[in-house]
């Protein structure tokens, strides 16, 4: 994995023209399982779970590899990623804090919803 190659390639894709500042035009938008592997922006393949980041002041999008986005960017995909896996593998486990707060942002769950995993997911079961 290739830190410099991954800084390069955000700040072109950023306005800012320094890492300090083009890392925080960046927000994870969404996160996927690729089927075929994919290559990250650091150079590293393979790459099967998937961050697609959205650049807030410009509308350009990256996609990059979890580990790069946890690593260099600090966001939170490796736990959106954990909590995937647990429910792909047991619909009745819980999703984690941080895919509910994703979930919420992106509006792809209402307050009600949010507040319900919330309260109900720490719970031995759910059904």
């Amino acid at each position: 994995m290739s830190e410099y190659r991954l800084t390069q390639e955000i700040i072109a894709l950023s306005i800012a023209k320094t890492w300090d500042k083009a890392r925080f035009e960046w927000k994870l938008d969404h996160v996927y399982y690729e089927d075929e592997p994919d290559t990250c922006l650091c150079g590293h393949f393979p790459i099967i779970e998937i961050c697609v980041l959205l650049n807030e002041q410009n509308g350009k999008t990256a996609t990059v590899g979890n580990c790069c986005v946890k690593k260099f960017i600090g966001l939170p995909s490796d736990k959106i990623f954990q909590a995937i896996r647990r429910v792909r593998y047991d619909y009745t486990k819980a999703l984690n804090k941080e895919t509910i707060a994703h979930a919420y942002q992106h509006n792809w769950i209402n307050n009600w919803e949010r507040d319900f995993y919330f309260d109900t997911m720490r719970k031995k079961t759910i059904l």
